[in-house]
């Protein structure tokens, strides 16, 4: 996982325009599944704010997993089921592919082995002040990611989460990002809560810029791993 090359990225949606990208889409999946084993996570996040109705949903988070970059931009991007499905896309999306790229700093994907699906998705976005602020963040991230794993092997999983991660964004100097699957919202919402977080919280204070946070629900589409 930690020599993985990882992508965030965020289709944004015409509305009502969802299920025919989805569509599109399908055919796309299942060409990537039969042909690219170096695409090794296909995950996909529709806002809480669409719950209710995926359809009128006007953007989504994709979170994307491959060998290496060539994996993404020599075989994914440039595979003969890519051609199409980008054809039909200015007939469903605002914008063109808006693209992050993340390397692994700490965590774990999937705690249990079993591909438990999760009830709700959370992710952090993080500038910090300049690169040096970041060089002090890192640390104290993988810290605070080392320790929720340990306390959550040793409980069993009970406290519902199935994934957490930190990465250290490879577009600039001064990103990370933070993602978390839980089994229920309110396990979410305990987690955030916890004193080890808050404590994280509080000694990151100083070297963050700016921070942007939201929570998805999985459209059931893709696949977390292989």
């Amino acid at each position: 996982m930690a020599d993985d090359f990882y992508l965030f990225a965020n289709c944004h949606f015409i509305p009502d325009k969802y299920d025919d990208w989805q569509a599109a889409y399908d055919k796309l999946a299942e060409y990537v599944w039969a042909n690219e084993p170096t695409t090794k996570t296909y995950y996909f996040g529709i806002p809480l704010d669409y719950a209710h109705d995926f359809s009128k949903t006007t953007s989504m988070l994709a979170f994307e997993v491959y060998g290496t970059r060539d994996d993404l931009y020599k075989t994914h991007l440039s595979s003969p089921a890519m051609s199409p499905f980008l054809a039909q896309t200015p007939q469903t999306t605002i914008c063109g592919l808006d693209l992050n790229h993340y390397r692994l700093l700490s965590g774990f994907l999937d705690l249990s082995g079993d591909k438990t699906e999760a009830g709700i998705i959370h992710q952090t976005q993080i500038t910090c002040t300049d690169s040096a602020a970041r060089a002090s963040l890192v640390p104290l991230l993988k810290n605070l990611i080392a320790g929720v794993e340990k306390q959550e092997k040793e409980n069993g999983g009970k406290s519902g989460v199935l994934t957490y991660m930190g990465f250290e964004c490879l577009d600039d100097e001064t990103g990370l990002r933070i993602l978390g699957r839980w089994k229920t919202r309110e396990d979410m919402e305990a987690f955030l809560r916890r004193e080890d977080v808050s404590k994280f919280w509080s000694e990151a204070r100083n070297l963050v810029r700016a921070i942007d946070q939201r929570g998805f629900v999985p459209n059931g589409k893709g696949w977390l791993h292989r």
